[in-house]
């Protein structure tokens, strides 16, 4: 065996999304030697089509372990945002004056304020809006908004500058990150892996984590551990707009309008099973524009600018999956974020770094752990 084959380091992380650059990023803060590994570019899956909204009760289904993740992460955006300017001079742009939650109809009311009922308990600042006041915040917003709920903290980043912010204080950090590098299998012990194969390399390990967004169920089969995670493709496109028609993020139950600092406007999103595919379509596309001038009505005549496609990593009851893989003490998982994978970088960092490293960090409920999915034979023994 070559020098070059015979690399060694306390943790490899597999996949180079928000989710494995955050943990990588965490564990080299903390002491760890990291190795990442990206089947294509860093940034270049989920991460790089997500449109940035920091939105977890606006994402949320109710009160519950999700939320209260989800605002543990959020409350930990402006310092995680403010470490990686520091470390790299790049501004991730946590921006806006926050997001309006707007309804159209009757029923969309109600069910907008049986929202609003339980989240104004969550602990962030929340106003009911009736429409007179809510078009005075958004004046070209369509005259048919009836309500809207305001939660200024809320906001939004910008994916790409993000990613390109992790992966630098990745690299000043001194994880090594390798780009083009596709998981070939594990060599293991009884119940640990002591080595990732690559078609280059051969790593030695002390752990691993399993971050390959919706490619991870693949990864975990090499160690014989069912990880219901799966694609579902979300169709977003952007409109070019100097200045943006809007301030604030606008949400509703059909779709999403996200300005952004460069003058675009993003508007998603689409969900649907496609498998790996993904290329945009016309009807999804129509779909988009069609919500986009109906509720600002302004964007008629912006340029288009851009259309793209991503796979989120859905998981099969909807929330992440976190912490050790059920039948291994060295190899872990930080996947199925589905839509939330950049609302929920900065505490699943925290969570990896702490279950693999020791120390205090966000106390991990049940709902996440992946051995929620265990069954008798989802490993030979």
């Amino acid at each position: 065996m070559t020098a070059q084959n015979r690399l060694s380091c306390d943790v490899v992380v597999i996949g180079g999304g928000v989710i494995g650059l955050s943990v990588a990023w965490r564990l080299q803060q903390t002491g760890a030697s990291v190795t990442l590994l990206e089947r294509g570019q860093v940034g270049g899956q989920a991460t790089g089509a997500a449109a940035g909204m920091l939105a977890p009760l606006a994402e949320a289904k109710g009160a519950g372990p999700f939320v209260e993740l989800g605002l543990s992460s959020l409350q930990r955006y402006p310092a995680f945002v403010d470490a990686l300017r520091e470390e790299t001079g790049l501004d991730p742009e946590l921006i806006g004056p926050g997001m309006l939650r707007v309804a159209h109809t009757l029923s969309e009311v109600e069910s907008l304020s049986q929202e609003f009922a339980w989240q104004r308990t969550a602990g962030l600042p929340m106003e009911w809006l009736e429409s007179a006041e809510t078009r005075a915040l958004e004046p070209a917003l369509s005259p048919d908004i009836l309500a809207a709920v305001l939660s200024v903290r809320e906001r939004n980043v910008e994916p790409r500058r993000l990613v390109r912010a992790l992966a630098q204080a990745c690299g000043r950090r001194g994880v090594r990150i390798m780009e083009n590098t596709s998981v070939l299998g594990f060599t293991t012990g009884e119940t640990r892996v002591t080595k990732v194969r690559t078609q280059a390399e051969c790593i030695s390990c002390g752990s691993i984590v399993v971050a390959g967004g919706a490619w991870s169920e693949s990864i975990a089969g090499w160690l014989r551990v069912r990880l219901p995670v799966f694609p579902v493709r979300g169709q977003i496109l952007a409109l070019s707009c100097l200045p943006p028609p809007m301030r604030h993020t606008l949400y509703t139950h059909a779709g999403y309008l996200v300005p952004k600092a460069d003058g675009r406007v993003v508007v998603g999103a689409t969900e649907d099973s496609a498998g790996f595919e993904t290329r945009p379509t016309a009807q999804g596309l129509l779909r988009l524009l069609t919500f986009a001038v109906q509720l600002l009505p302004a964007l008629a005549n912006a340029p288009f600018e851009s259309a793209w496609a991503g796979l989120r990593p859905a998981s099969a009851d909807g929330f992440p999956i976190l912490g050790c893989l059920p039948g291994w003490e060295n190899a872990h998982v930080a996947a199925g974020h589905f839509r939330n994978g950049i609302l929920l970088a900065p505490i699943t960092g925290e969570i990896l770094a702490q279950e693999i490293l020791g120390g205090a960090a966000f106390p991990l409920p049940a709902a996440f752990r992946a051995d929620r999915f265990l069954h008798d034979d989802d490993r030979e023994k």
